[in-house]
């Protein structure tokens, strides 16, 4: 996915979802995350833009809004699925062992506080 939603976020609470970093390939992937300014287009005139460029105009691009749990990293590859099974208490835990968890997907945190 390209994109993800926090949904309808009021300003005096934030909002969390996680996402999993996973490696593909048979080698140790090196990744850090790093902010990318959102374009501006010029427009020459407001009777030829679209709607959708309207409301791109109208955003304020502020990396502050955004704190993350881990922003670099190491992944070594081929990493593992996500375990479907559930653990709790009805079922007993499946223990993990030093293997599996070096090749676990990377957890990520990332908070949305808006202003």
């Amino acid at each position: 996915m390209d994109e993800m939603s926090f949904g309808v976020c009021n300003v005096d609470c934030f909002k969390t979802i996680r996402l999993y970093l996973s490696n593909l390939t048979e080698v140790t992937a090196k990744w850090s995350l790093n902010y990318v300014k959102f374009p501006k287009k010029i427009n020459i005139s407001k009777y030829t833009t679209t709607q959708w460029e309207e409301e791109n105009n109208k955003k304020i691009d502020d990396p502050d809004v955004f704190e993350f749990s881990v922003s670099t990293g190491n992944l070594k590859g081929k990493s593992l699925p996500l375990r479907l099974v559930p653990e709790g208490l009805c079922v007993p835990p499946v223990p993990k062992d030093e293997d599996e968890r070096a090749f676990l997907p990377q957890l990520l945190l990332v908070n949305f506080r808006p202003k």
